[in-house]
């Protein structure tokens, strides 16, 4: 393009801080080591609430998924998102932690539900003589300890990695340059990895990660809604779950420390539908 590398920095620096100021309300899930959570709390891994006439959900199989994160939603307070109840995510203990790349709505090795009402009756004894133990010879559950949520409210701005950044990003840089527009940041002649002006730097490199609830996501490769039609089907991030240390013994890992996305549209968000949820994990 003709427009100069020095314009095109100063004006990719001054559109990344513009985005930076576009914040929009998410959950921050803190790990919190003091007590063991029951199971009518947020956790990840454990033991889930199981209603007296319930079971615990298997794949086409019939075999045993196992609870990867529950999320008690009175302490959510997010748009959309449940205010009660108790939201629960099941994957399958196999190589590929339930997930079916090829067809990632599809709630087989998988499984979200949603308890509006929860009897508090149940016992955890109760929802153990329901658990059968793994089928697989080798272990590959991410979570390898039962650990209890707390729930923070915070904010963040779209993250680097988002499918929706590109335009976003185009967007705002047309305005600047409208004479040199662009369709996506790779239009420009500089690479967006190369800008060494700190905030810039530290919102590509860091931007998205973490455990979460709403915000905005993180990638070791790309986000999968790229590769599907009409993208804004799963316009909403409905949990993330990161690598990293639980305690000096245990961790949560993806893979090769992968990182973790489940993602669904704000309606069917908004009226506590969850039957269909993109489910996606890559690592490096």
């Amino acid at each position: 393009m003709n427009l100069s590398q020095e314009k095109q920095l100063e004006f990719s620096i001054q559109v990344i801080h513009e985005l930076l100021q576009e914040q929009q309300e998410y959950v921050q899930l803190e790990l919190d080591l003091s007590y063991a959570p029951s199971i009518f709390e947020s956790k990840f891994g454990g033991t889930g609430y199981v209603p007296h006439d319930g079971a615990i959900p298997v794949n086409a199989k019939n075999q045993q998924l196992r609870l990867l994160a529950q999320i008690a939603c009175d302490g959510l307070t997010l748009q959309n998102f449940p205010s009660k109840g108790l939201l629960q995510f099941w994957i399958y203990d196999d190589d590929l932690c339930g997930a079916d790349f090829d067809n990632p709505t599809v709630q087989n090795g998988f499984r979200i539900l949603y308890y509006e009402n929860v009897d508090r009756t149940v016992t955890e004894a109760e929802v153990l003589e329901k658990t059968q133990p793994s089928e697989e010879e080798e272990a590959f559950f991410p979570v390898e300890k039962e650990v209890a949520l707390k729930l923070k409210k915070s904010m963040e701005s779209l993250s680097f990695s988002d499918y929706r950044f590109d335009k976003k990003f185009a967007e705002k840089f047309n305005q600047l340059s409208p004479e040199e527009p662009i369709e996506e940041p790779y239009d420009l002649d500089i690479n967006m990895w190369d800008i060494e002006e700190p905030i810039c730097k530290q919102f590509i490199e860091d931007s998205g990660w973490g455990h979460k609830i709403g915000g905005f996501p993180a990638f070791t490769q790309s986000d999968p809604r790229d590769c599907i039609e009409n993208a804004d089907r799963f316009d909403t991030l409905l949990l993330q779950i990161d690598s990293g240390t639980i305690d000096d013994s245990h961790e949560i890992m993806w893979g090769d420390s992968g990182i973790c996305n489940f993602f669904i549209h704000s309606e069917a968000l908004r009226n506590c539908d969850f039957s269909e949820v993109l489910y996606n994990w890559d690592c490096y």
